[in-house]
């Protein structure tokens, strides 16, 4: 065995088929929602309004024979722009049936983000919330593509806008002998979830039927290791590729799912409670929340047995504060992927904290040196390169992007960097283009940030790259106070003086800003912080 070989990592098999016996995802859908059956799969945290598995099914399936009449089939892209709601699934699994592509986009998006999207993407039909529709109708008349406008709601804006429940079809026959026809399942594009766009516009990556299938079976197996009653908490936004994820593993694996519209601390915290939640998926800004809010010890989160992390870096400090905060907590899972990636790459259930554990099912993963390319053997940090049925296929009308995604051997070159130890646990650096270059020295953000999190009156915080003619870049933080804290620059810099090394000092200094910018799945928009510094300049 070549040294290459050596440190290249293979997860293993499922233990199981990844098809089930199907010709497509949308086969898949309806197989498992009529397995599960009249059991309650979805409650409206907001209404208590509750569905079972089998409103979905029959609510997607009578959507799609709308869609078949007006023309929505193989490859065209119908887009949902909403918070969480039950109505986001019933759309994309409706397309889904069809051979269509659904897209998901975040309802928060400004009016210069959308219209690069729906420009990128083309969609015939867009269904949206009444927040989106505001963002999203004085686009419409240049859209040309979009052909039907649907409004979850009861308010129609205009007349050419349809309300969502004038959509289904009311023949019940058609819904009992409905099938999907059968696709190249590792080929054939069934959804489009928009890259995060942390450094730039957001790209639409796209992910097979093959894809899906993979994540679905390989969280069905994970999921039967925890013996106790799984109630979800769907709280990752659906539009992002972790919610979503989350979204389809609940109502396909038959995990009831407590669903929040959004974050909102005291909705949050009452409805863990009140549903007595055992599992819950968050970001990492969160987990902060929960290891330091006043307003967790005013609740009974003593029903959590689980939680899930990922979407941006998880401190060790902060890991180790929310479980002995959260003590009926048995695990916290943490977990590393990208959109690209169909989700998650590698998976820690064990104490090394610090670690996004080892390589999942299915995904082959090593670490190469990022100007060489060469592999690298333990605790060498390089850049994270990935292969496997759980990659994407590309993004949309982008082939020099997905081509600098690519090495000419197929691996997906994620641009994090990271590295293993001699037990094969894998631990992530930062991102290739946020590191700081200080004097020869590159410093990772999130290390810094780490630290900061852990002094008692800081509430969130970023570093970034200061430009500076002498050194290169001055590592700067921005910082969020906690309600009534008192603490002076000066106080802040030294703290992080005593605990790291004299590159990762704060030589930028600190700015006390009211809240950091993020992306919906909780990754710093560091280029909005960079656009503050370069405003304040002028």
């Amino acid at each position: 065995m070549s040294t290459d070989e050596k440190y290249v990592f293979y997860g293993g098999p499922l233990e199981e088929p990844i098809e089930a016996g199907c010709r497509s995802l949308g086969e898949l859908i309806i197989k498992r929602l009529k397995e599960n059956g009249d059991e309650v799969a979805f409650i409206d945290a907001v209404s208590d309004e509750k569905f079972t598995y089998a409103d979905v099914l029959e609510r997607s399936v009578r959507l799609a024979n709308r869609f078949h009449r007006v023309g929505i089939k193989k490859d065209t892209v119908v887009a949902v722009m909403c918070e969480n709601r039950i109505e986001l699934p019933i759309v994309t699994f409706a397309a889904t049936y069809l051979r269509a592509i659904p897209i998901l986009l975040n309802p928060a998006y400004t009016a210069t983000e959308l219209a690069h999207v729906l420009k990128q993407t083309q969609p015939r039909a867009i269904f949206a919330s009444p927040f989106a529709m505001a963002t999203l109708q004085p686009l419409l008349r240049t859209v040309r593509s979009v052909k039907l406008t649907v409004l979850f709601g009861d308010k129609r804006p205009n007349p050419k806008v349809t309300l969502f429940r004038e959509l289904f079809d009311r023949n019940r026959a058609q819904f009992i002998t409905f099938t999907p026809q059968p696709v190249q399942v590792n080929d054939q594009v069934g959804l489009m979830i928009l890259s995060s766009g942390t450094t730039g516009l957001p790209k639409a990556v796209q992910l097979t039927h093959y894809n899906v299938m993979c994540v679905l079976a390989y969280m069905r197996e994970n999921a039967r290791i925890f013996p106790f009653e799984q109630i979800c908490l769907g709280l990752l936004p659906y539009f992002h590729v972790y919610g979503y994820m989350v979204l389809l593993h609940s109502l396909l694996n038959k995990r009831q799912l407590v669903s929040l519209p959004k974050f909102e601390p005291t909705l949050f915290l009452s409805s863990i409670e009140k549903y007595r939640v055992t599992v819950a998926s968050l970001a990492p800004p969160l987990m902060v929340f929960l290891a330091k809010s006043p307003l967790v010890d005013k609740y009974d989160l003593s029903s959590l047995v689980f939680l899930g992390c990922g979407a941006a870096p998880l401190s060790k400090e902060i890991e180790l504060a929310v479980m002995k905060r959260l003590p009926k907590l048995q695990m916290i899972l943490v977990g590393y992927g990208l959109s690209e990636t169909s989700l998650g790459v590698m998976t820690r259930a064990s104490d090394v904290h610090g670690s996004v554990g080892k390589v999942n099912k299915l995904s082959w993963v090593k670490v190469v040196d990022v100007r060489t390319g060469r592999t690298l053997g333990p605790n060498q940090v390089g850049e994270i390169c990935v292969k496997g049925p759980l990659v994407m296929k590309g993004y949309l009308n982008n082939p020099k992007e997905t081509r600098e995604m690519f090495d000419r051997d197929g691996w997906l070159h994620t641009g994090d960097t990271g590295y293993f130890d001699e037990d094969e646990n894998f631990f992530i650096v930062d991102r290739i283009k946020d590191l700081i270059k200080y004097k020869g020295f590159q410093v990772p953000p999130a290390e810094v940030e780490a630290v900061l999190l852990t002094h008692p009156s800081i509430k969130d915080c970023a570093v970034i790259g200061l430009p500076d003619a002498a050194a290169g870049q001055l590592p700067l933080a921005f910082v969020v106070l906690q309600p009534g804290a008192n603490v002076s620059e000066a106080e802040i810099r030294e703290y992080v003086a005593g605990q790291l090394s004299k590159q990762k000092q704060l030589h930028g200094g600190v700015r006390f800003v009211h809240e950091i910018p993020k992306t919906a799945s909780g990754k710093i928009l560091r280029r909005e912080l960079q656009a503050l510094l370069t405003k304040a300049k002028l």
